[in-house]
């Protein structure tokens, strides 16, 4: 189980560290902006997750996750061109990170004996509060405030986890799975369908 949770985590976190480095090849930015919003996108909300929950920042402990965005980073850096040719490759690679960190995240909180309310929080922090920092940084609106369905994604896909692991006792490797099953087919059809939230019409 250890090595199934490691295999997803760096899997998470370089989906996440490609998607703000597409971003940053979108601003036209040089390697070390790349590196730098790479890692910003990819250990952001873990970060802030770990402080709110008063346990050691994760990258403290594992440094390599901070050599896996950057590593991610310099690759997207050289081969952006071929990676953007893909059909919303930056799109899916941050559906692939939010899917995957929205269950790590909730399953982080419930392993350190927080209730259901608190993981699917924690869920949805470690998911989107990273690119909400890297878009904030890169002068853009957050995906996450927009029309977008993205939050709710997250939200289905850490309540499925919390559901099917704390309520129905599914073994982890099966809960996690669900869950990032979920929240990643929710994104996946409205990027597809362009399916969005209804926007508010604003103010007179």
């Amino acid at each position: 189980m250890l090595t199934f949770l490691l295999v997803i985590n760096i899997a998470g976190t370089a989906a996440f560290a490609i998607s703000g480095a597409l971003l940053a090849a979108k601003k036209k930015m040089d390697w070390v902006g790349f590196v730098f919003i790479g890692n910003v996108t990819g250990i952001g909300g873990g970060t802030l997750r770990d402080v709110i929950l008063d346990v050691p920042v994760f990258w403290l402990v594992d440094w390599y996750y901070v050599v896996i965005c950057s590593f991610s980073a310099v690759i997207t850096y050289f081969a952006a061109q071929q990676i953007s040719r893909k059909s919303n490759a930056l799109l899916w690679a941050d559906a692939v990170g939010m899917a995957l960190f929205s269950v790590l995240g909730a399953e982080k909180a419930l392993s350190l004996g927080a209730e259901i309310p608190v993981a699917v929080i924690m869920g949805v922090f470690s998911a989107c509060l990273g690119g909400i920092i890297r878009d904030v940084i890169l002068n853009d609106v957050p995906v996450v405030f927009q029309k977008e369905i993205y939050i709710t994604a997250s939200l289905t896909g850490a309540i499925a986890f919390c559901v099917c692991y704390n309520l129905l006792d599914i073994i982890d490797f099966y809960a996690i799975g669900l869950g990032c099953v979920v929240a990643f087919t929710v994104r996946a059809i409205a990027i597809v369908t362009k399916l969005s939230m209804p926007a508010h019409k604003g103010l007179q």
